[in-house]
This record gives C-alpha cells, structure tokens and sequence, in this order.
C-alpha cells in the first residue's frame, strides 16, 4: 500500500479514535498501580501491630468470634499471610453489585476485631469502568465495551501505520530514531517527538492492545486458547447462582400420601421450631463447619510441608472436598498462583497444579491480565506499562496539534 494511504489512515484513526484513547491511557496509568496505592493508603486496614507474648488465632477461633458478631454473614472464603503484621481478608457473600465478588473485611489475626473498610475503592471502580465501558452503565455498557475494543483495534493499525509513515528515519538511522532534539522548532519538534516517543512505547502499546481484546471479544479469547493449545477453563459462578442451578438439578420428589382413613405422619423435620432452637442449631452448624476448615487448613500445612507467603481456602457450600490457591513468594504477582484440593474426609490430596511446573503456553495463557499491566516482567514492566499508558495522552495532544498546524498550513497556501 503507498505511504500516502497510510498516512490517510494514520491521521484519519488518531483523530477519530483520540478521545478513547485518552480516557483508555490515562485509566491505565492509573490502574497499574492500583493494588499498590490501596495499600499504602489503607495501612489500618492490611498491617497490624504485633503484641508481644501472643501468637494468632486458630483459623476456627477467627471465624466462630467473626460468626458471633455477625450471625447473619455467610464466609466464602478465608485469606491468610505468613506475614506476622499482615491481616486475615474474609470474603462474605453480597448482594446486588457485590454479589459476584462478595465483600471482604479485614480481621486482626491477634483479636478477630474488624478493621476499617478500604478507602479509595469507588475511585478505582470508576477507573476501571471508564478504562472498559467509558463508564456507561446498564444496556449502554455493550456501546462502551464495543467503542473502547474498536479504539483497541485502532491502536494496533496505528502503530503498525506509524511505523510505515515513519520507516525513513527509521531506515535512514535506526538508533537516532528513538531520540529527538529540543533545538527543533514548531512542527519539526513535535514531529521528531511523537515518532521518537512512539519507538519506545511500540511493543506496550502492541502487548496492551493485543491483550486487552481478550476481554473483548468471545471468539477473540476462545482463538488465543486454541493457538496455544491450552483448554478454555470455565467461569465460576457466584455461590447464589451455584445454588440455584444445583437446586435446578434436583429432581422434586413427589410428596407420599397416607391411606385412605389414616391420618398423615407428621414430619417434624418440617415443623417450624423455636427461634432459640434456630439459633442453636445454626451455631452447632458454624461450629461443625468451621472445624472441618481447621482440619483442612491443618491438611494443607502437612501435604505443603514448605514455606508459602499467603494462601486462601474456599468454603464449600456442602460436601468434604476443600480448595486452596496459595503463593509461594511475595514477589510472585497475583495471578502465578499454584492450587490444591484435598478432601478431608478420606485424608487424600487430590489435586496440587502448580503454576511453574506448568509449560510455557499454559503459563501465558493463565497471564493474561499481569502482561497486560506488565505485572508479569516483575516492577520494571509494570513501571513500563505505568509510563507508556501515561504517555498516550502525549500522543494525543501532539497528534491533535500536528493535525491542526497541517491544517492551517493547507489553508495559507489555498
């Protein structure tokens, strides 16, 4: 294709696709540290002060003291540190908007009291919303999940277009390329600033975009697992939805009748009792359950038999068998996580996938979100992302006055 065409498509998809990439830049800059900046602002909420001469309470001891004071509260999960200073994250079953995820409280591991909710929550929500849906909400949300992928799409045909417009230079002197004088003036600054900026950020903007479609499209994810040769994993459900497709599984059984003349059996297991029967016999439940996840928690400390930083144990909402997703390294980002199920009825570990034992291809594939934040090549890819993100906003502007000067150049010589 003729540099010209390209330089068309360059300028007409930089001018059309600007604005999204904006919002879309400046979120991600944002977002990049987000996990980062929550916890240095929220220092009540995840550190704790360690008294002397007293060691942490029992897993069991932590959720039946939890439990007393909030009876209503069902535990999903439970997220422990080997960090002495670190708190214990309980996740509870939501409603509405938390429903998926639940709600989590800081526990004090040394007392069970609550700590403080997060702050900064909202505002990170609403990154996140603008960097995926431009924030729309309800029906809308498709408009801004279509508008922003389309924008994705943009970048990459951007930097691909870029590359051509720019190819003599970089021909001509690839090194000099990725440098640009401030002796230069006017258009010629700008000029040399968007194209020798836009070296560097080339392969962020490439991995971004070429990962961030991942939650895009169906079909675009569905072909990124069968080029790696990886099986799809399946989307876990919310417990309530969970409970509710189980429940549709249940085949109703039909309700026996007594002969003709004889009174119907009552069935005390149906008849409603007294509240304080209630009471006890949920609490005799929590206390029942609460001791099969001591056990388990005691089962996964015995098959690990080696340090590990955090794990966290999901509850289930009936049967024996226990799921755990543990760290072996606080520097390991949070997706290279290893999992082990164990059922503690017949003292069998039934599953321990850890992740680096895993080949190349699965380990991409289950890295999905950590290459897109640059989390995956550790602080320096993560600084990287952070700045090339924060970037885009330059490339917009320069872009923007590039256009404008073009512009006006035409209209001096008509």
């Amino acid at each position: 294709m003729h540099k010209k065409i390209w330089f068309k498509i360059h300028w007409i998809l930089g001018i059309t696709a600007g604005i999204v990439l904006f919002v879309v830049g400046v979120t991600g800059a944002v977002l990049s540290f987000e996990k980062e900046i929550t916890r240095f602002i929220n220092q009540d909420s995840f550190v704790v002060s360690v008294p002397e001469n007293k060691t942490k309470l029992s897993t069991k001891e932590l959720l039946e003291k939890f439990q007393a004071g909030n009876p209503k509260a069902k535990i999903n999960s439970i997220s422990i540190s080997s960090d002495l200073d670190a708190s214990v994250v309980l996740n509870v079953e939501g409603e509405g908007k938390d429903a998926r995820r639940g709600v989590n409280y800081y526990l004090n591991p040394y007392t069970a009291e609550i700590l403080p909710d997060l702050k900064g929550r909202d505002f990170f929500s609403l990154m996140l919303r603008l960097h995926r849906w431009l924030a729309l909400e309800g029906d809308a949300r498709e408009v801004g999940k279509q508008t922003v992928a389309i924008s994705t799409v943009s970048l990459i045909i951007l930097v691909i277009s870029g590359i051509i417009v720019y190819w003599g230079r970089i021909k001509h002197s690839f090194f000099k390329s990725f440098t640009f004088k401030f002796k230069h003036k006017g258009r010629a600054f700008l000029s040399t600033m968007h194209s020798a900026i836009g070296m560097w950020v080339i392969p962020f903007y490439l991995l971004a975009a070429l990962t961030g479609l991942y939650w895009s499209y169906g079909w675009y994810n569905t072909m990124l697992y069968k080029i790696a040769g990886v099986e799809k994993p399946q989307r876990m459900m919310p417990p309530k939805e969970q409970q509710k497709v189980e429940g549709q599984k249940v085949e109703q059984k039909p309700i026996a009748q007594a002969p003709r003349g004889e009174k119907p059996k009552r069935d005390i297991s149906q008849m409603g009792e007294n509240p304080k029967m209630q009471v006890q016999r949920r609490e005799e439940n929590s206390q029942s359950k609460f001791a099969d996840v001591q056990k388990a928690i005691d089962m996964f400390n015995i098959f690990i038999q080696k340090d590990y930083y955090s794990f966290t144990v999901r509850l289930p909402q009936k049967g024996t068998i226990y799921s755990f997703t543990y760290l072996d390294d606080k520097s390991d980002y949070f997706r290279h996580s290893n999992t082990l199920e164990l059922d503690i009825n017949s003292w069998q570990l039934l599953k321990d996938d850890r992740f680096k034992e895993k080949p190349l291809n699965e380990q991409l594939m289950r890295s999905i979100l950590p290459l897109h934040t640059g989390e995956y090549f550790g602080i320096i890819g993560q600084i990287g992302m952070f700045l090339a993100s924060s970037l885009m906003a330059l490339f917009v502007i320069t872009g923007f006055m590039l256009f404008i000067n073009r512009h006006k150049k035409k209209k001096a010589k008509k």
